[in-house]
């Protein structure tokens, strides 16, 4: 396709879910063919991912594409621009909601009905519509639209199956993000006021001509609330506590939905932001928060007994590895961050399907009651074994390939034995959850209803996407790394020799020690204590203001 065709088919990745959504509904008058207008959710998705393909090669050759609605320029209209870091966005978003929406449609319900309605395939589209206005949106307001859209979408969709842990976890969602963007447009007006444009491009050159080192600190305080305002829907400490129970209790495809894409969308604005408007003394405070991110949410998930919340906080922990790389500011720290941003949307979304496929069929979501499952399920538990290596670190599965750049990026940062100290205790929540996919004979079989085979199969190929990672993981972050930085230089890291091979021993031996640990009756004892310091709504607001004052400080000083 030319690129005068991709400029001008570039509205197709909003308008798309939007009159799909739309078509949806038609299944709430047409009940009889209900599937029929639902399906229509797969198609929206497979023609957002061929735009997103089509476009690949001209964004890889440093290019960009940019289309203005109603061909009112920047500043005076809406620009959409799509380029690197929109790309990898909207590709990342059609894929996993893709293979997201075809799992949806093929699982069954607890009543045993087969898949979701109409309703709530027009909301998981408006929320990949808003997703998608997030990622490439040319202004800030445009920006905060997409947010709105996202919270909105997301809310109905935590809250679907009306469970009463589901309304409540909905409801603190919507409570927590209504709160961040409040300040995510303090930070717009601040930009407004002193620059007088919301274009981030037409600011980022503003910025950067006119301002001096250490100069117009307002600026730098709107950017700090800017990330503040984002870092509620990226959840990292100490903006995260909404996460366990919306992701735990959402229906399953919608927490594969929400960590595999939804986060790393709001990452991905937030470092744009961050790149654009020059904030670089931000990076130290970002490395630290990330790395006791990723520490304290691996401790939290380590004590978790039920299934889903464990997936969580490892959602959260992820996030605090990508988010720590970041901040490290090394020559790799930019594809690292993403690389590892990416696996984690493949091997997150599997983990969630799985576990919650587990879930559905057992009934149950207590792992130390959860009957074996692996012969019940044997696709499910080979594609959930794919999973949990990916996430532990293990070669040849991507999250080996990604951690061993975080590695590369982090050298020498004192910040990175936290990482380490984290990498042990995620292996060691894989394996207390691996036991629900034991190939262990029950006397008891499930109760609850069977996944139909395409569910499987939406499984298995996020494994054989993550084994593909994997193998080819310095390929694909160097690739990445010519979406985001074509100037950049090569990166020089050899994967599968024994000097890299050799360090997996230690987190995987110390993993095993620590997971013997934590199965002692003392270590159950002091997981129930731990679990038992969950904060209050009037604790998580006051770490939201502890949040802004770090970052309006790191802007001052």
């Amino acid at each position: 396709m030319s690129s005068a065709y991709l400029n001008e088919f570039l509205p197709v990745l909003l308008l798309l879910p939007l009159a799909g959504g739309v078509l949806t509904l038609f299944g709430k008058l047409f009940q009889r063919t209900e599937r029929l207008f639902t399906g229509a959710a797969v198609f929206v998705q497979l023609g957002c991912l061929l735009y997103t393909v089509a476009a690949a090669p001209l964004i890889a050759g440093g290019d960009s594409i940019r289309y203005a609605l109603g061909s009112w320029p920047e500043p005076y209209g809406i620009a959409l621009v799509l380029d690197g870091f929109a790309w990898i966005s909207c590709a990342l978003i059609a894929l996993i909601s893709l293979i997201v929406a075809v799992n949806a449609l093929s699982s069954r319900r607890s009543d045993g009905t087969a898949g979701y309605g109409a309703s709530f395939f027009f909301f998981y589209l408006l929320l990949t519509a808003g997703m998608y206005g997030v990622a490439l949106s040319g202004d800030l307001f445009t920006m905060f639209v997409g947010f709105e859209i996202i919270a909105i979408a997301a809310y109905v969709l935590i809250a679907y199956e009306k469970s009463p842990a589901g309304l409540v976890a909905s409801f603190k969602y919507l409570i927590l993000s209504s709160t961040g963007i409040l300040f995510f447009l303090f930070g717009v007006f601040l930009i407004y006021r002193d620059l007088g444009t919301l274009s981030i491009s037409i600011a980022s050159r503003m910025i950067a001509e006119s301002l001096q080192p250490g100069g117009a600190p307002v600026i730098h305080l709107a950017l700090a609330a800017l990330c503040v305002g984002i870092g509620v829907r990226t959840a990292f400490i100490p903006f995260h506590t909404w996460l366990p129970e919306a992701h735990a209790y959402a229906p399953h495809p919608v927490s594969a939905l929400l960590s595999g894409v939804l986060i790393k969308v709001s990452f991905f604005s937030m470092i744009r932001l961050v790149l654009s408007f020059s904030g670089g003394y931000l990076n130290p405070l970002l490395l630290w928060i990330g790395a006791l991110t990723a520490l304290s949410a691996v401790i939290s998930a380590l004590v978790q007994s039920d299934a889903k919340r464990l997936l969580a906080y490892h959602s959260i922990s992820q996030m605090g590895y990508i988010l720590a790389v970041f901040g490290a500011a090394s020559s790799l720290a930019l594809s690292a961050a993403f690389m590892h941003a990416v696996n984690h949307a493949l091997f997150k979304s599997l983990l969630f399907l799985t576990v919650g496929a587990a879930v559905h069929r057992s009934g149950v979501r207590n792992l130390y009651k959860m009957p074996p499952m692996g012969r019940d399920m044997p696709l499910h538990a080979l594609a959930f074994f794919a999973g949990a290596l990916s996430i532990a670190g293990m070669p040849p599965f991507n999250g080996y390939a990604s951690k061993a750049l975080i590695s590369a990026g982090m050298k020498g940062s004192p910040a990175y034995w936290l990482l380490w100290i984290t990498s042990f205790a995620t292996v060691a929540s894989f394996i207390k959850l691996s036991r629900i996919f034991l190939p262990i004979p029950i006397r008891t079989q499930p109760g609850g209803p069977k996944s139909r085979p395409l569910a499987s199969v939406t499984v298995l190929v996020l494994a054989v996407l993550c084994l593909f990672f994997g193998i080819e993981g310095i390929r694909s972050a160097a690739w990445l790394q010519q979406m985001l930085e074509p100037a950049a230089s090569e990166i020089d890291i050899k994967l599968y020799t024994p000097a890299k091979l050799y360090p997996v021993v230690w987190p995987l031996s110390l993993g095993i020690v620590l997971y013997l640990v934590v199965a002692t009756q003392k270590g159950k004892q002091l997981a129930g204590v731990l679990k038992g310091l969950t904060p209050n709504l009037n604790t998580v607001l006051l770490f939201f203001l502890f949040g802004l004052s770090l970052f309006a400080a790191a802007a001052w000083v």
